[in-house]
């Protein structure tokens, strides 16, 4: 199992309530569409499933993690790929700060290869706060993944992220597009 988190967080610049200019038409309706990401792909597949990574609990003392739980001594990262018909075709980390891991919220914590976005999609209270979109230049952090995938890429990739809130309590989900999710395709 992998023991490195992602820097996705340093990875990139993050942005929010901007429309990338180097963005086709077809990654922006990806990147922005707030609905269930999982939903959307099981609908273009015959076979999805999550294969977890690894999930750690890390202190906040990691420069890798987002400056959104800064007042959390720990954090529960989650990193999983969501594959369709066995294709890794997105990358997705989680950051959950403990203070979200209490009551109904534990179960966070321990939901295994099970969606994650089904979880919150399915909670009344769960709202989602903006989108922000990052690229990826080649070379980074990310590109190593896609190599490791065998899924060589040679321009970069874009991600996105946002804060869901479930109870008011709230976790991170970001999400990178992978060359095989079919975005990058005219």
């Amino acid at each position: 199992m992998n023991t490195t988190i992602t820097p996705l967080a340093s990875s990139a610049l993050w942005l929010a309530d901007v429309t990338p200019a180097a963005c086709s038409k077809k990654q922006l309706n990806w990147l922005l569409d707030q609905d269930s990401l999982t939903r959307k792909l099981q609908a273009l597949s015959a076979n999805f499933q999550v294969q977890v990574r690894q999930q750690v609990t890390v202190s906040r003392s990691k420069d890798l993690l987002s400056p959104y739980f800064s007042e959390d001594n720990k954090v529960l990262v989650r990193e999983v790929l969501l594959v369709c018909d066995d294709k890794p075709v997105v990358f997705a980390q989680t950051e959950i700060p403990f203070s979200t891991l209490t009551n109904q919220q534990a179960k966070l914590a321990e939901i295994g290869t099970d969606s994650l976005g089904t979880f919150l999609f399915q909670d009344p209270s769960m709202r989602r706060d903006k989108i922000e979109v990052a690229q990826f230049p080649v070379y980074s952090a990310v590109h190593q993944l896609c190599t490791d995938l065998n899924q060589e890429v040679d321009f970069p990739l874009w991600g996105r992220r946002s804060l869901f809130y479930v109870n008011n309590k709230a976790l991170l989900v970001s999400e990178v597009f992978l060359p095989a999710s079919g975005i990058y395709l005219p």
